[in-house]
This record gives structure tokens, sequence and C-alpha cells, in this order.
């Protein structure tokens, strides 16, 4: 237990202390911050004066020659935030908006015709949409009037809101689907990227000799125990951190965005729970492989070809993870969620999506928990074996002699 504690310790504060741990930190917290308060930033709010009424703060000029415009409030009742002014001559319009002086110019050609002046075009301009609305809702009560019909009445009539309310009586699966898709994803990564580490950091050791001084002074398990253990927990706090970071940062903007993340940001305790049981259980299995497998590499170059396997399986089990996501009723479904190398992922999803049982959720959590020791313990058996041997590339038939060979 001292010496599993010892290379924990060590190794915990190896990873904490690395440039690339406390850059990488550092900068998706920074980024978090900065992408969440963009709307704070280009947020066009309309202003208000003492009396609440709209302040208007930009020019549009028109030029209707033909006076087809009969109704101009119709116009500024579109356009509040507009001071609008009818201009003599189509010069006027041009000149005027190229020099600045107005901020939006119409041309009417016809009852549904116009052209658009603007002296610089912006991708979210929906002026000229709000204008066409405008020469259209016109041109409809023009012709119903022609008709003998009251524009306002049959206007009524097609905008007449149809009100419906919902009750979840199980679990909301549409509200969950986004936070269950973030979390997928953030597991993913922590996995995929902190055991690739493990397998480099045991893979450099041996290339350099070190592993044969560590192996003589620590048991093989409490090495490649203290070593994925520390792995797991610097993960866990590096993506605390930089969750953190993104709640802190949405509740800050929280108004900027009209808290419209609030109903996806509130996971059930069920599912976080369960998120972190099977996600660090998880994460140990795959850990112990990367480790056994890059004490059986000679090299740091070797790693990346040699765990390549794993690292498919972790991609197969992520694409899965979304096919239980859209069917979590489904037969495949619940066979993925006992095998143990996929139900680290799918049966967190089919917790959050409301079709786990507590029992299914134990018996599944069970299984992971065994194979995960199992993992655990044949990988320190292939780490003990694999830093003895140099020179021999990473192949099953020498992995399987290896597991065979008695202690």
């Amino acid at each position: 237990m001292r010496e599993f504690l010892l290379v924990l310790k060590f190794e915990l504060q190896a990873m904490l202390q690395k440039k690339s741990f406390l850059i990488s930190t550092v900068l998706v917290a920074v980024a978090a911050f900065v992408i969440l308060s963009i709307p704070r930033f280009f947020s066009d709010d309309d202003k208000t004066d003492a009396e609440g009424s709209q302040t208007k703060d930009k020019t549009m000029l028109i030029y209707d020659g033909s006076a087809i415009l009969k109704n101009q409030k119709l116009v500024e009742q579109h356009f509040p935030e507009y001071k609008i002014t009818y201009a003599k001559s189509l010069t006027e319009v041009q000149d005027k908006v190229k020099d600045k002086e107005a901020d939006a110019g119409f041309e009417v050609k016809a009852a549904t015709s116009f052209v658009y002046y603007v002296n610089n075009s912006s991708l979210n301009d929906a002026t000229s949409s709000r204008f066409e609305a405008v020469l259209q809702q016109q041109y409809q009560a023009s012709e119903l009037a022609k008709l003998s019909y009251d524009a306002s009445k049959v206007q009524a009539i097609y905008q007449t809101p149809v009100t419906y309310d919902t009750t979840v009586l199980g679990t909301d699966g549409m509200n969950n689907y986004f936070y269950t898709y973030v979390l997928i994803l953030v597991l993913y990564m922590m996995i995929l990227l902190y055991g690739n580490q493990i397998g480099v950091g045991v893979a450099s050791e041996k290339s350099n000799r070190a592993i044969e001084i560590l192996t003589t002074s620590c048991s093989p398990n409490a090495l490649i125990f203290g070593k994925v253990i520390a792995g797991a927990i610097a993960g866990v706090i590096q993506t605390a951190i930089m969750l953190g970071s993104f709640l802190l940062a949405y509740q800050m903007n929280a108004g900027a965005w009209d808290h419209m993340l609030d109903k996806f940001l509130d996971i059930p305790s069920l599912v976080l729970i369960t998120f972190a049981l099977f996600g660090i259980l998880g994460y140990l299995l795959f850990s112990f492989l990367f480790g056994a497998v890059g004490a059986l590499c000679s090299k740091v170059e070797e790693v990346n070809g040699a765990t390549m396997p794993i690292q498919l399986l972790i991609v197969a089990v992520f694409i899965l993870s979304f096919i239980t996501l859209q069917n979590p009723d489904t037969l495949f479904a619940k066979i993925m969620c006992y095998f143990p190398f996929s139900s680290w992922m799918c049966m967190f999803v089919n917790v959050a999506m409301g079709s786990a049982s507590v029992i299914e959720i134990i018996i599944s959590l069970v299984i992971l928990a065994a194979t995960t020791l199992a993992m655990g313990m044949l990988g320190a058996k292939l780490y003990r074996r694999g830093t003895l041997s140099y020179g021999n590339s990473v192949k099953l038939k020498n992995i399987m002699k290896m597991i065979k060979q008695k202690d």
C-alpha cells in the first residue's frame, strides 16, 4: 500500500505540473468565458427612454415616387428603432446611404417590388425581410378590400394560435438529449487523451531504462495501479475545472443568453452519479490496457500503432452510444449496457434517457467493476512481462504467451 501511495503521489504531481496540462486547462477555461460572453458584446438590444418608449437611433430613407405606400404607420410599426424619412429622389437615397447619413434606404418600385440600399451588408441583416413584410401586408389588405373582406379579421383568423401543454410522466428525453450528448463527448475525449498519455509515459520510461529501476523498487501492481489512478484523478480535476468554467461563465452571461440553456443544465442527480461511477470505471478499464500495451513497446514511436486497436474500440463504443441515445429501448441498447467494454458509456446514456432500472444499473456496474479489476491484474502481469521484453514488436501472439506464463 505504501508503494502504491508513493507512486500515486509522484505520478499525480508530475501530471498536474506538466505545462501541457496547465496550458490546456487555462486555454479551455478562458475559451469558455470568451465564447459564452459573445452574446453580451454582440447583442443589439433595443434602447428605451425614461418613459419606456423606443429610441429611434437609426435613420431610414424611402423613395416612393408612385405613392405606393398608403399606410406609413405600418412602416413605423415594423421599424420602431428607425427615424423614417421620405426622400424626393432616388439619388438622395443612394448618396445619403453611401455617405453613411442613413443606415438603410428603399426604393418602392411597385406594390410587390422594392430595392434595398445599404452601405455595407452583413450576414444577420434582416432589414430587407422586414420591409418585404410591410409591402406584403399592405398588398394583402388592398386585395382583400377589393373582394369586400376585412383584412384585419382575415389576418386574425390566420394568426390564431393553438395552445397546448406537454406533461412528461417519465423522463424528458428531449431535454436530456443535449447534456447527454455533451457528457458523452467529455467522457470520450477524457479516456482517449489520458489513456494514450499513460501508454506513452510507460513506453518512455522503458525506452530510457528507468522502468527497470522502478520495477526493482516497487511491485508491478503498485506501479500500474498508481499510474492509472493518478491519471484518473488528474483527468477528473481537469474536466471538473473545464466544466466548472463553462458553468460559471454561463451563470455570468445567462441574461445575454436569455437563460436558454437553463433547462439543459438541470441534470438529475442519478444521471450525474451514474456518469461519475461508470465514467471512472471505464477510464480505469481502458487505462490499464493502455499502460500494459505501453509496457510492451520498446520505443515511444511504437505506442500509437500498438494502441490503435484500443483506440478503435473506444471510437466504436462512442458511435454505439449515439445509436443507444437514439434508440434506448431496443434489445441492442440493453446488450450494450451489460457488455463491460461498452457499458461505461451506454449505461449512462440509458439512465439519462430513462430506459434503465436500478437493478439493471447495479448489475451492469458490478460486471464493469469486476472486469476493470481483472483488467488491472492482467495489465499488471503484462506490465511486469513487458518491462523485460525489448526489441519485440507488439503482437497478439506474444501477448497471449505473456498472459499464459506463470509467475
